[in-house]
């Protein structure tokens, strides 16, 4: 039977950037993640609003899953090993805004770069993203000069300015809150 007192009682836990004593992470997120696998978890999440800390979450009940799953995979343990863990590495709530719904193998080589240093999370994530194809970019290009009813170089001058507010986050909120 589902506690969803319990439930909410972790996720203000989760909220609040805490671990109950006597609990190492990786228990809890493991915990957690047994507590809501049969709920659909984001439509309870904004039925009960709670959409501004959504995603790290989603991403604790991520986190549990991956470790759960993770200690029956004996692929992804001679992974760990090779890279000096003998145990699955104690996550923590900024490692893991890295996890996403691929397979574990990738989600472990992007958590042991955070690891070692090798970059924020930001870059981490934006580092592993897809590149595009030729024909990829030539349609994306296609449908947002339609869409925008714009030219090839005022496509170029929105993706410069596009490419500045990504960089400048304050840019980006500026302009959001003069369009509203």
């Amino acid at each position: 039977m589902i506690n969803f007192t319990k439930i909410d009682e972790m996720i203000e836990i989760i909220e609040n950037n805490q671990i109950p004593d006597g609990m190492t992470f990786n228990e809890y997120v493991c915990e957690f993640y047994n507590e809501v696998k049969t709920i659909p978890l984001s439509k309870y999440l904004r039925t009960k609003n709670k959409v501004k800390r959504l995603p790290k979450i989603m991403n604790s009940k991520k986190a549990g899953e991956v470790i759960l799953a993770s200690e029956k995979d004996d692929e992804i343990k001679t992974f760990l090993k090779r890279k000096g863990y003998k145990e699955i590495p104690q996550l923590d709530y900024k490692s893991i805004m890295l996890l996403r719904k691929t397979d574990l193998l990738s989600n472990w080589k992007k958590v042991l770069l955070f690891f070692e240093g090798e970059g924020t999370v930001e870059e981490i994530n934006s580092s592993t993203r897809p590149i595009l194809l030729p024909q990829e970019i030539e349609k994306l290009e296609s449908y947002v000069k339609d869409e925008l009813n714009i030219n090839d170089q005022e496509l170029n001058w929105l993706l410069t300015k596009f490419e500045k507010m990504q960089k400048n986050k304050m840019i980006l909120k500026s302009l959001q809150k003069l369009s509203r």
